[in-house]
């Protein structure tokens, strides 16, 4: 089973490969992940792990599509990509300044071609078919800060900040 944990930083996982940029974190390989061809096959990964990255690849719109289109290529027919990212209305987002890139389930899910279809003639933007790349979302959370105890975090996270202090996302690729 091949799995990746992307931009791993010093947060290694057992059993994936662990990337990197930075070479003081001693990746199991290095590299960039907003320049680069990936190195791996054609429909050869399992599994995609980004823990806290996704928010900081992808400053320009053509960039962060070509960062799905890669990971489209490397996924197998139903490979699971796991996102962890900071809430973009917790201060720990906006106080960041290498954040680049707001994430979101309702961004993502422009990336499903069963939504796309569906919405024909909708607001919506049909990225899922025009970039050619199709990933559903299984599951999706917000983890609520410990002071917001009470209450939904999702319903409060609409209208209050640092509510929810983090968004965890799990999608399936379909091919």
């Amino acid at each position: 089973m091949n799995k990746l944990n992307l931009g791993c930083g010093y947060n290694k996982m057992e059993g994936y490969i662990n990337i990197d940029s930075d070479k003081n974190c001693h990746p199991d390989l290095l590299l960039d992940l907003e320049n680069s061809k990936y190195p791996f096959e054609e429909n050869s990964i399992d599994e995609i792990y980004l823990d806290h990255v996704l928010e900081h690849l992808g400053e320009t719109t053509s960039k962060y599509f070509n960062i799905w289109k890669e990971f489209y290529r490397i996924c197998k027919n139903g490979a699971t990509i796991t996102i962890v990212v900071p809430h973009p209305r917790h201060d720990n987002f906006l106080h960041d300044p290498t954040h680049v890139r707001i994430v979101t389930p309702e961004g993502l899910h422009l990336f499903d071609q069963e939504f796309n279809r569906n919405d024909i003639g909708g607001k919506s933007s049909k990225l899922g078919v025009r970039l050619g790349i199709d990933f559903h979302i299984v599951d999706y959370k917000y983890i609520q800060c410990p002071y917001y105890a009470k209450g939904n975090p999702e319903e409060n996270s609409r209208y209050f900040n640092n509510v929810a202090h983090e968004t965890r996302i799990v999608l399936k690729c379909r091919k």
